[in-house]
């Protein structure tokens, strides 16, 4: 007869299995808690360590546990974890309990963990699991917006009450009252999403640019776009943007055909709830590239002179660079990082780039920015065979070229 096993047996050998199971997370959360924090690409920061006393932040410096890192106006500071990094922008305050634990009092900041260990992150009332594998954006002013770069994260109110935060999508927090879902994420293509997530900063850049360039060339390519769509068209409200008629039929159909409708109707549901275009467009699996694309074969089917050409889009561009670079030179801007009010501080989410030469006199600086401009939407406009290629930022502290509509 062959033996059974004792039922008192079986419970005990689940039990020491479920205690080492947790004796390895907790051991694994203990060892991050220990883990070092040190800072690196700071500018215009200061550490407050716990007993009052400050020092000025320092490339290379190690925080104490409850350290309180404050950037000023211009100011920034990436703060490093083993592999994970949190870029912290301009005007902002984040305080650092541990390895594992730390706490936004102002400002904003983009926590990549998409190669690092987890973050607990406080904001307000409001406690949000980063798990590895994820990028997560957080602003805290008088409102707290948390969005997601990369992966899931998770949000818990004061009250307990908790919600899933999907990739590219974003909530908007007004105390601890948590929303039923969140919406399709904002970008502001600064600095900090730019070093976290190229790809999508890069694409939505792109997009943005084309827009303005739609914008610019008159009626011609809206009507021409929109009379090339055979399927259901949204009204758009008066006094918006033609751009917000063109590119959702452009995205619909650089997608397959089969399901060129629903996406159609999928970005206009997507753009009017907030999304960016880059959102958007890496939401129904098309990039920008390809939107490109779509547009210059639409342009190439047509006589000449009925649809804004790319030199049209170009002289558009142009001319909103040269507006931003006279109002920039009279306004002064600083050299900000990462912003709570979507100014993507100083860089407007254009990003520095890695080898920054002398800064020109001021006649000579709109010419510049026509030369680099030309030259970067060109690269972007399509051949069969192209894709657009990065130049965001490597270098957090380099600093920060005058703005471009386009990576």
């Amino acid at each position: 007869m062959g033996q059974s096993a004792h039922p008192g047996r079986a419970r005990v050998a689940l039990l020491v299995v479920a205690v080492a199971a947790s004796t390895s997370v907790t051991g694994c959360s203990s060892s991050l808690k220990s883990a070092t924090t040190e800072l690196t690409g700071v500018v215009s920061a200061t550490v407050v360590h716990r007993d009052g006393t400050s020092v000025a932040a320092v490339p290379g410096l190690h925080l104490q546990p409850g350290d309180l890192v404050r950037t000023g106006s211009g100011g920034r500071a990436e703060l490093v974890t083993r592999t994970r990094q949190v870029y912290l922008g301009s005007d902002a305050s984040l305080q650092v309990f541990d390895g594992e634990n730390q706490q936004l009092r102002h400002g904003a900041l983009v926590a990549d963990a998409q190669h690092g260990s987890g973050l607990n992150l406080q904001v307000a009332g409001l406690q949000v699991s980063i798990p590895a594998g994820t990028a997560l954006r957080a602003e805290r002013s008088v409102t707290v917006r948390l969005g997601a770069l990369a992966g899931t994260s998770r949000v818990v109110s004061s009250t307990g009450r908790s919600l899933q935060l999907p990739p590219l999508r974003q909530v908007v927090v007004g105390g601890d009252a948590l929303p039923d879902s969140a919406t399709p994420l904002r970008l502001t293509d600064d600095d900090g999403e730019a070093h976290a997530v190229p790809d999508l900063v890069h694409d939505d850049e792109a997009l943005n640019g084309l827009a303005r360039g739609i914008d610019g060339t008159g009626s011609a390519t809206a009507s021409v776009v929109t009379a090339a769509w055979h399927g259901p068209l949204q009204r758009t409200p008066s006094g918006v943007g033609r751009s917000e008629r063109v590119l959702p039929v452009v995205i619909a159909t650089a997608g397959p055909a089969s399901d060129a409708t629903q996406r159609y109707r999928s970005a206009v549901a997507l753009r009017r709830a907030g999304g960016s275009w880059g959102v958007v467009a890496h939401l129904l699996g098309v990039a920008a590239s390809r939107v490109i694309d779509q547009l210059a074969v639409l342009e190439r089917t047509q006589t000449p002179g009925s649809i804004g050409s790319a030199q049209q889009v170009l002289a558009a561009i142009v001319a909103d660079s040269n507006r931003t670079v006279s109002a920039q030179r009279d306004s002064g801007n600083g050299n900000g990082g990462i912003s709570s009010d979507g100014s993507g501080g100083s860089a407007g989410g254009g990003g520095p780039n890695p080898s920054p030469s002398p800064t020109p006199s001021a006649s000579q600086q709109p010419q510049n920015v026509v030369q680099q401009t030309v030259g970067q939407v060109l690269s972007l406009l399509p051949t069969p065979t192209s894709s657009p290629t990065s130049i965001l930022p490597t270098d957090l502290t380099s600093p920060l070229p005058l703005p471009l509509p386009l990576p």
